[in-house]
């Protein structure tokens, strides 16, 4: 439930910068402006796994997978955000904003973060053996590693052909048309 969630508002927040496959689609609210694309969406997804469950050698393969799709959702953005932060200190462009500041010491606990955060994404997609049924082919032992191989590929795949940054809004926060009023940034 937590992964689905994560995973509804992860399709939303996309949709509604215009930077997704069927955007217009997912970013749909309901009268109560409660998004109802991101989690429609989600589940679609998730359904579409549901037959696997049938075939009793792809189990291994999703529990595995969805071990991984639970935990790195929410170690690998703030990998990637502190790789790209501690990529600017070190370039020295580093445009600090904000009324907290480390002075020296923020380099050394940006560092501190990259290596923490980079370390739990490789615990989780680690093939252990132990996780898969016994005797269990080698995928189902790969299924985490693979998985978000598989899945990263296609993003950047996605990127590379449809460059959705070029069609994003100037602002996260974009008027919603219906009313005029500010869209929240983060749901």
């Amino acid at each position: 439930m937590a992964s689905q969630g994560g995973a509804a508002l992860g399709l939303y927040s996309l949709a509604r910068d215009g930077v997704s496959p069927f955007s217009d689609q997912v970013r749909k609210v309901n009268e109560h402006r409660a998004p109802i694309g991101g989690p429609v969406a989600a589940t679609l997804v998730s359904g579409a796994a549901l037959p696997l469950g049938l075939e009793s050698t792809a189990i291994g393969s999703l529990i595995t997978f969805g071990t991984a799709a639970t935990f790195l959702p929410f170690f690998l953005p703030f990998f990637l955000l502190s790789l790209a932060a501690l990529t600017a200190r070190l370039r020295g462009t580093w445009r600090p904003s904000g009324q907290v500041s480390y002075g020296r010491a923020g380099t050394a606990l940006n560092a501190l973060a990259v290596l923490w955060t980079g370390l739990e994404v490789i615990n989780i997609c680690w093939p252990r053996a132990i996780l898969a049924p016994p005797g269990a082919p080698w995928y189902q032992v790969w299924a985490a590693l693979l998985g978000v191989g598989i899945v990263t590929l296609l993003g950047l795949g996605y990127l590379l052909v449809r460059r959705p940054q070029r069609h994003m809004r100037d602002h996260p926060a974009a008027e919603r048309p219906d009313t005029g009023e500010l869209a929240p940034a983060v749901l």
